[in-house]
């Protein structure tokens, strides 16, 4: 009797396990406050670090703006974390002209991060990809999403048929407009939700400003 119930519950605990691992697809863990900061936002989608609006976007010929700021406020080589540099990266701000890209992978029919990623632990695929690639080893399959005509037959039929995992597709509702640092403002406020945030106190200008 004892022996049954130390396998099942060690059956519990395994499934228990892999239930968990099969959700995180990287580093970003379950705990939702590595990212995110309930009551000290510095950027939109209530993102607690700061986003790099200073790095230079040679696709657009301009600083980093909106939610591609957001995840280069960690991925930079000042914070050590998986650096990208967007010279030599996929190009992100611009709409695209050379490939049909699905509509929900666009954000304001432009690309950006979350048009490839969708970073929470909750995607299971590989890299945070938007697409499973069996573990990197079938990217061909999720480049053929968009690039359809320069994949095989076989990776243009998986692509067409493979369920995408989506990253946040709707506008923030607090839209951070300032910051200690006096960053400019990285979106504007969502149209359809009024303003119910008391008006900043002028004669502090290091405080931060969050509209709703």
């Amino acid at each position: 009797m004892k022996g049954k119930l130390l396998s099942a519950a060690l059956l519990a605990i395994s499934v228990g396990i892999g239930a968990t691992s099969a959700l995180a697809a990287g580093p970003h863990d379950s705990n939702c406050v590595s990212c995110h900061s309930v009551h000290y936002a510095k950027g939109n989608f209530i993102i607690g670090p700061q986003p790099n609006t200073n790095m230079e976007n040679p696709a657009t010929s301009a600083k980093t703006v909106g939610i591609d700021a957001l995840c280069l406020g960690c991925h930079n080589d000042a914070e050590g974390i998986m650096p990208i540099h967007l010279s030599t990266t996929h190009p992100v701000g611009i709409a695209p002209t050379y490939v049909k890209v699905p509509e929900k992978l666009l954000r304001d029919g432009k690309l950006s991060c979350i048009s490839c990623h969708n970073p929470h632990p909750s995607n299971p695929n590989h890299k945070y990809l938007v697409a499973d690639t069996k573990k990197g080893n079938n990217m061909g399959v999720f480049c053929a999403v968009c690039h359809a005509e320069q994949a095989d037959s076989s990776e243009r039929t998986a692509a067409g048929s493979a369920a995408l995992n989506f990253g946040p597709r709707v506008e923030a509702r607090v839209a951070v407009v300032g910051s200690a640092k006096g960053e400019s403002t990285l979106a504007e406020p969502v149209a359809s939700v009024k303003s119910t945030a008391a008006a900043p106190v002028a004669a502090n200008k290091s405080a931060t400003t969050v509209k709703y």
